[in-house]
């Protein structure tokens, strides 16, 4: 059983024409997201031993689907690496990386789910991979270079593999460890509360060169996400609601899907307009300084 298909375009992070790319078309705030993701994504063979270990009773296809996911998210954050060394100033990928992997630890590879069990570990990378999907859309939207765009597109299509690789093993699962919906809703709303958690937003503080010489999470959040909530449009949100509703409610239902959507999207908008009030008290009040 194979439960990552295939692509449809099979490709690598060198097939794209990266002399290309014109650096105008970029906004600061979009560069600045980007080399947050690269970091971000470039820790890829830390989440697939840790997903490893977790699925290790399952067996071979489990395995092998981990290790194909794991070789395509290295290669996203291959690809934006040598997006960001071309759209903006020389990037010092390796030193910022050092110091989010010395900065920052993942989950242990000790067998155990943070999410307490198999199936409430795949709800979880369900809806990590649907908002993935979703936030390369928005990217993808709101870049001007078309190179920059062809990168975004194939990395939301790859994400959107990925969903349909873990929904089918959440599927498998709960055939043999039946989930409740609560437990569902539990996991995968306290999965999108964590969005502002270390992971990404010491990354973003390290690749902030306007950034506090101190990293405080919550003023890196308000503008992480001032930069990031405003290139939300409603159909972005409507994609990822269409993949999240059959992972937590057990239906695609269009009303559902809309209601759903439209939740988020006020969230957002409320969310996106106090951090960027917040993040301009705190460049009002702070020094700025360059760091790593």
């Amino acid at each position: 059983m194979s439960f990552l298909k295939p692509a449809a375009r099979p490709w690598r992070a060198t097939d794209f024409n990266y002399s290309w790319v014109m650096p105008h078309q970029f906004d600061a705030d979009l560069v600045y997201i980007l080399r947050t993701t690269a970091l971000v994504e470039s820790r890829a063979d830390q989440y697939g031993d840790y997903l490893r270990a977790v699925f290790a009773t399952r067996g071979a296809p489990w395995r092998e689907a981990i290790d194909r996911w794991n070789h395509e998210e290295a290669e996203h954050g291959r690809a934006l690496r040598r997006l960001c060394e071309t759209a903006d100033a020389p990037f010092a990928f390796d030193r910022h990386m050092g110091a989010y992997l010395d900065g920052v630890a993942y989950h242990a590879c000790d067998g155990h789910s943070v999410r307490g069990s198999i199936a409430g570990e795949l709800v979880a990378r369900c809806i990590v991979e649907a908002l993935a999907s979703t936030f390369y859309r928005v990217l993808r939207d709101s870049c001007r270079d078309e190179t920059g765009r062809a990168v975004l597109h194939t990395l939301a299509l790859d994400e959107a593999r990925h969903y349909g690789m873990f929904h089918a093993m959440l599927q498998a699962e709960t055939a043999r460890s039946p989930l409740s919906r609560w437990r569902r809703i539990r996991v995968g709303l306290g999965r999108m509360l964590e969005l502002s958690d270390d992971q990404i937003m010491f990354a973003a503080w390290l690749v902030d060169a306007d950034a506090s010489p101190r990293y405080r999470r919550a003023q890196t959040a308000r503008r992480y996400q001032a930069a990031l909530y405003r290139r939300y449009r409603f159909e972005h949100l409507y994609f990822a609601a269409r993949l999240i509703c059959p992972v937590l409610f057990g239906s695609r239902n269009d009303v559902l899907g809309r209601a759903f959507a439209a939740g988020l999207w006020l969230g957002l908008r409320l969310r996106g307009s106090l951090s960027r009030l917040g993040s301009r008290a705190s460049r009002q009040e702070l020094p700025r300084a360059r760091h790593c």
